[in-house]
């Protein structure tokens, strides 16, 4: 998936290697920096980029909600 949670990039589907993004990358006058991290879901790997320094708790209950909303 790829998908920003929190920040600036909130919501946008970033397709980048590696580990680290930096939302100055995308637009400079963005500050906000993520790391990606994999939530497995029924034996599926999604990945999200979460800001760095942010609340594990808070973006994981964010993340289940992305996942848990129906498919169109």
């Amino acid at each position: 998936m790829n998908i920003c949670v929190g920040g600036e990039l909130d919501g946008q589907k970033i397709e980048k290697e590696g580990r680290l993004l930096k939302a100055s990358d995308i637009a400079p006058s963005f500050k906000t920096e993520y790391y990606k991290q994999v939530f497995n879901r029924d034996n599926i790997n999604y990945r999200f980029w979460l800001p760095i320094g942010s609340d594990l708790h808070d973006m994981s209950e964010k993340v289940l909600n992305i996942l848990r909303a129906p498919k169109n």
